[in-house]
């Protein structure tokens, strides 16, 4: 039987059969809601669920880097709370926002990407809507890299919990990179949906109406073919249980092909659900071709030395290379369920409010080069020494042929030769990993007449994106002033912080519906319009809200594994982390509320839910 008559004859769920939202497995409220090293509390509880349904949900494949740590800033308590470093993807945790007995308002549920948690990147988003009086939870999923389908059944069920909890008959869901598919095939499924995969046509929630806004940042809605346009990072993922991300090729001929006979298997780790393992079932989900957009870097001449991708042709096409075979990015689109097309066909529920957030600045911290340095031994640095003189030249080489308006100062090409910065997707506009022509491509969404009420592209890479405001900003121009010859390259990130206030911009979007009442204000409340925040603006988005400022504790997107960084407030170091750099900024924030004193008011009252329970 065919996808669509499948998805038509199968009865639609109305829910998970067997999840009840109202009955939690476990519930954490002690030193599980602190950081690691508990210094700082995240959360007021961190809710552990499991949906039964035998139907759809499976035990995923993990190695050793995908499977959570038993100790980690990164990741705090995070095994723990699943009561397994492996758990089955049925499974899930709920993070619940530190004010939420006093919070008010429509619910904001937050979705991370890959290889994020609830606890790690979007921290600071949602400690910022915290502090300004919104009911906020995060969501972890049971594997960073999971199947699509399967997590936008746990999106189903969190917002379930959200509306047990509050009593809300809707939620606004702020999702980042791959966690915004998740998000967008339960928006879109609906009674004449169809899609390419018979579990989840015969198991998957349905859309209830249950969700007011739908924020999607750096979401690549158009795919991305990252692996297979730069395979030189397949030289990386050669080992199953240390690969960070999937690998392009199948078979790795470490002599030449020319020596068939001595190769490594990279079934286990490459896009293919075949093999031993299934490490990243999820990212084939999300591939799509560019080379029609953008050429591939081996035939781009004026990328230089980034041009060098070995086996470039066969590893984008398929087939055998000097060093490698590859089944080829179309192969590996096909075994991806058509997540992209077949979302496109179906169409995101029209009630749904659509937003989205882009960043087109390639530019970023390194969060490589512990892990580079193990398995190189040696530092990024001296693996891939440039002069700073080279750096320039190719920044203006890329700012002139892809980026045009892209600003890269003196300090941050400094940061680029030490290895402090690097540089991620150039081949094509894009935030370092996504195109920005594919995070804004709304047809991916709008199929069945859901609006995008507003889109923004700011000059900011991927995880940035989640991060800056302008006390963020600050803090980061702070550090630099502190030590001119190691951090200097944040003074340029704090100015882009400050001017692209993505923290504010986001909260702008969430403002809640209000009754017009001749004030000339269309957000007002506890979202800004109390105008004691940081340039607040007629929409009460534009400035750090009342309370003014955010959290963020150990984001640790450019950190792998341990090095938290709670104390670097009272304790500077010469060189200060990145994760502990965006720890000040819940010093910061709190240091602001404190300040200022509790001024909400009744304007900030809810107009959906009630008060959470």
């Amino acid at each position: 039987m065919s996808p669509l008559l499948l998805a038509l004859s199968a009865p639609l769920a109305l829910a998970t059969a067997d999840y009840d939202p109202a009955a939690p497995d476990a519930v954490f409220e002690g030193e599980h809601t602190f950081t690691q090293d508990g210094e700082t509390k995240l959360w007021s509880a961190i809710e552990r669920h499991v949906d039964p349904g035998t139907g759809l949900f499976s035990a995923e494949d993990f190695n050793e880097v995908t499977a959570w740590p038993d100790e980690a800033a990164w990741a705090p308590w995070i095994a723990e709370a699943f009561g397994t470093p492996t758990p089955s993807s049925g499974t899930f945790l709920l993070h619940v926002g530190p004010s939420e007995a006093s919070a008010t308002g429509t619910p904001v549920l937050f979705v991370p990407g890959a290889g994020d948690n609830g606890s790690r990147g979007f921290i600071t988003m949602a400690t910022r809507m915290d502090l300004v009086g919104r009911p906020v939870y995060a969501l972890t999923f049971a594997h960073p890299h999971g199947d699509v389908f399967q997590q936008a059944e746990v999106v189903a069920d969190a917002i379930a919990r959200l509306k047990e909890r509050t009593g809300a008959e809707q939620v606004d869901v702020v999702s980042h990179s791959k966690g915004g598919l998740a998000t967008a095939v339960y928006l879109s499924n609906h009674a004449a949906a169809a899609w390419e995969r018979s579990d989840y046509a015969a198991h998957g929630t349905a859309y209830r109406g249950d969700v007011r806004k739908a924020v999607f940042i750096a979401t690549p809605l158009g795919g991305i073919d990252t692996a297979f346009r730069w395979p030189l990072a397949n030289l990386y993922n050669t080992e199953a249980d240390t690969a960070l991300s999937p690998s392009s090729w199948d078979t790795w001929y470490y002599s030449g092909s020319s020596y068939y006979w001595l190769y490594t298997d990279l079934s286990e780790q490459d896009f293919q659900p075949e093999g031993a393992r299934d490490l990243f079932p999820g990212h084939r989900q999300l591939l799509a071709r560019w080379d029609a957009v953008y050429a591939l870097p081996g035939e781009t001449p004026w990328l230089g030395a980034y041009a060098a991708q070995p086996d470039w042709y066969t590893t984008y096409e398929g087939g055998l290379g000097y060093v490698s075979h590859s089944e080829g990015i179309d192969a590996a689109i096909s075994e991806g369920d058509d997540v992209l097309g077949s979302l496109a066909a179906n169409g995101v529920d029209p009630d749904v409010r659509i937003y989205l957030l882009a960043g087109d600045n390639p530019v970023m911290p390194n969060g490589t080069g512990d892990y580079l340095a193990e398995t190189l031994g040696e530092t990024w640095s001296e693996a891939f020494q440039a002069s700073v003189d080279t750096w320039a030249d190719f920044m203006a080489d890329v700012a002139s042929n892809r980026f045009e308006g892209l600003g890269v100062t003196e300090a941050e090409v400094q940061g680029l030769a030490s290895g402090d910065l690097v540089v991620g997707e150039i081949s094509g506009e894009s935030d370092g990993l996504v195109f920005v022509q594919s995070a804004l491509m709304e047809e991916t969404l709008t199929g069945r007449g859901a609006r995008v009420e507003d889109s923004a592209v700011v000059d900011l890479s991927h995880l940035d994106l989640l991060y800056a405001s302008p006390i963020t900003g600050e803090l980061l121009k702070e550090v630099a002033a502190e030590d001119p010859e190691g951090s200097a390259w944040m003074d340029a990130f704090g100015d882009r912080y400050i001017e692209a206030d993505t923290l504010g911009t986001v909260q702008s979007w969430l403002v809640e519906d209000t009754v017009d009442t001749g004030s000339g204000s269309d957000g007002g409340g506890d979202e800004g319009g109390g105008g004691s925040g940081e340039g607040t603006g007629e929409d009460g988005g534009s400035g750090e809200g009342e309370e003014g400022g955010q959290g963020a504790v150990d984001p640790g997107p450019y950190e792998k594994g341990p090095g938290g960084c709670a104390g670097c407030a009272s304790a500077p170091a010469p060189r200060l982390s990145w994760v502990g750099l965006l720890a000040l900024a819940a010093v910061g924030a709190r240091r602001a509320r404190r300040g200022r004193g509790d001024q909400r008011t009744a304007s900030g009252s809810a107009t959906t839910g009630s008060q959470p329970r």
